[in-house]
């Protein structure tokens, strides 16, 4: 069978994998570009499927991810201009919890310390503005006011369309099998043929690993569920009026209960999850995450009304998904140290969404140049330890 060149492969087309083919096929459109995914088009059990993810400026997780703000809010919106699809709907990001919880202090230090538009609210004033919620009486509110929720399946296919039409050539329901180094480039063995290309990018997110069993020590696969609750008031929720929200709660025994979630998108219900879920597993990423069982409905539905009193305690949609994480919530974009021809992402810890764009173009400027402004030494495989 005869094999097909390229001068750039990437595989995976999901979260991350269809940015970079998108930010590719703009930023060296003169170049032959692959893109193969084991999945169909829009991958329903993917780790970006579940109908909204959460955009955030105002970013606790480290200065790491500052530049990653700015160049994704430019690059959303230059996606929705290239294909007339609203992908990030602007309804404010809300984050909920004690004062002095270490997520919050970041939190209010980020937005204050790069002047991010936001209003910072009382557990009086939270209760004013968004009654929706039932704070405790040392809650306060910090409102994002550039954040909202993103349509990550219109956003991935979104991306799709924009990088085939600047030529891009997508193959889905194409399983890689092998990836092998030779002196003329790596050749990727897959179900549907052979290809070749001088410079790979995989970004297949919980399936890494088994294209490159060298990193099987430092990252592992997790299960991640999704759950719908109905309101009562559904009028109270929509994006209007309701922003995404993240509600922290120190509880007695000083663990924390983490809510997280976004208006109806769907207009009858809303997003809502609670984070950990006590029988949250590592699996294989070809196993099939279990959906809920009735009695881990039941659980959610009581945790989610003590963060919303409005919702009905019986989840109306659930799915279930996974993803990779690392040793710490910072992911990995590095070289292969056998092959530096091959880059790869992984350990985006079901966190990554918001910056896919930005991670796209950082991955294909290093593709193309060798290196990025975006790309920072915490992104090292090195800087992460095994797990």
């Amino acid at each position: 069978m005869a094999v097909e060149h390229a001068d750039v492969i990437v595989i995976g087309a999901g979260s991350v994998g269809s940015m970079t083919l998108w930010q590719l096929s703009q930023q060296q459109p003169d170049l032959k570009i692959v893109g193969i995914d084991a999945h169909d088009r829009v991958n329903l059990r993917s780790s970006y499927a579940g109908e909204s993810r959460l955009f955030r400026t105002a970013v606790k997780e480290g200065p790491v991810f500052n530049d990653h703000v700015d160049a994704s809010i430019e690059l959303w919106r230059a996606l929705e201009a290239a294909t007339d699809r609203q992908i990030l709907h602007q309804c404010g990001a809300l984050s909920v919890g004690p004062a002095d919880f270490e997520p919050m202090r970041t939190t209010r230090e980020v937005v204050e310390r790069y002047d991010l538009p936001h209003e910072m609210l009382t557990a009086a004033e939270l209760h004013s503005r968004f009654p929706q919620f039932s704070p405790d009486p040392n809650d306060v509110g910090i409102l994002d006011l550039l954040g909202g929720a993103l349509r990550p399946e219109v956003a991935v296919t979104a991306a799709h369309m924009a990088a085939e039409e600047h030529g891009a050539r997508l193959y889905f329901n194409t399983r890689v099998t092998q990836l092998r180094s030779t002196t003329d480039g790596v050749e990727v063995e897959t179900s549907a043929g052979t290809f070749q290309a001088p410079r790979i990018i995989v970004t297949a997110g919980s399936w890494t690993t088994q294209l490159l069993p060298q990193l099987r020590s430092y990252v592992e696969v997790r299960r991640i569920g999704l759950t719908w609750a109905m309101p009562r008031h559904i009028e109270q929720f929509q994006p209007d009026v309701f922003p995404v929200f993240m509600r922290d709660r120190v509880e007695a025994d000083g663990s924390v209960t983490h809510w997280f979630g976004a208006p109806s998108l769907d207009g009858y219900s809303i997003k809502i999850g609670v984070y950990p879920e006590p029988w949250t597993t590592t699996l294989s990423p070809e196993d099939r995450p279990a959906d809920y069982t009735p009695e881990q409905l039941a659980h959610v539905g009581e945790m989610v009304t003590q963060c919303i009193p409005d919702l009905i305690g019986s989840p109306v949609r659930h799915s279930a998904h996974h993803d990779s994480f690392a040793s710490n919530q910072i992911p990995i974009f590095d070289r292969l140290a056998t092959d530096s021809r091959i880059l790869y992402a992984t350990g985006m810890h079901g966190n990554a969404f918001k910056f896919a764009p930005s991670y796209g173009k950082m991955l294909a400027e290093i593709a193309g140049d060798g290196t990025s402004s975006l790309w920072r030494a915490e992104f090292r495989l090195a800087a992460h330890e095994e797990l």
